[in-house]
């Protein structure tokens, strides 16, 4: 059994294998640190799995030429698709509230940690390290930049809706509002009532905050009542 084992490849093998543990350490442990839906454990076990399928892809699955038999052996078909697996488990990690999108950049450096795995596995050490740490670079510096600058000048637009019960009276001027003042109107659907109470229901998208939506009807003495509330799919 021991005559069997190739020491030299096994070194080989138990290196690329440290190695992507070692790596995968880096992204996953900022991941970690900010408190990411995909932390330390999973990079690390991505970056390892993509390992272990690109080592078997080469050592593990050697063509067995039989008589009047040619062939070629391709390590790439089972690490090719780590590609696209590793997808399902990145998709785990990104969360939607309303029409905000959580976990894409997590994603991303689980799909990242599969390249570095795979490049262990095939002996492209400097590729690994090299893509390990500039992860680490991107993920923090891009991070400050978008607190420190990005965040600063970027508001992000906010579904709301919006329901009036008023007079009939109020009709023009309701309207005036939603056509000067909210660029972004979805949706205006209004009813008439017993013939003199009109009720609309609108779903707007805009950068104003609740309170200034408000302040655009509060001064209507027509207005009998007004709800708004953020907007979901």
């Amino acid at each position: 059994m021991l005559d069997m084992i190739d020491i030299n490849q096994t070194l080989t093998i138990l290196f690329r294998i440290t190695l992507a543990v070692l790596l995968a350490f880096i992204p996953g442990l900022e991941r970690e640190l900010t408190g990411k839906f995909a932390g330390l454990r999973t990079h690390i076990l991505v970056c390892l799995g993509a390992c272990v399928f690109t080592i078997l892809s080469i050592y593990g699955f050697k063509m067995h030429i039989a008589v009047d038999v040619i062939g070629t052996n391709d390590p790439a078909r089972i690490a090719a698709q780590v590609i696209t697996g590793i997808g399902f488990i990145g998709a785990g990690t990104v969360m939607r509230h309303g029409s905000n999108v959580f976990g894409i950049t997590t994603a991303a450096t689980l799909w990242v940690c599969a390249a570095i795995g795979m490049s262990c596995g095939c002996g492209e050490y400097v590729t690994a390290i090299i893509a390990s740490f500039a992860t680490l670079v991107v993920l923090i510096s891009i991070r400050r930049l978008e607190k420190n600058i990005l965040s600063k000048r970027k508001v992000a637009y906010k579904d709301y809706e919006i329901s009036i019960s008023a007079s009939i009276e109020a009709c023009d001027n309701i309207e005036l509002i939603f056509e000067k003042s909210f660029k972004k109107t979805l949706k205006l659907n209004k009813k008439l009532i017993n013939h003199s109470e009109l009720r609309y229901n609108a779903i707007i998208s805009t950068k104003k905050s609740l309170k200034e939506i408000n302040d655009y009807f509060k001064n209507m003495n027509c207005i009998e009542s007004i709800e708004i509330r953020e907007h979901y799919d």
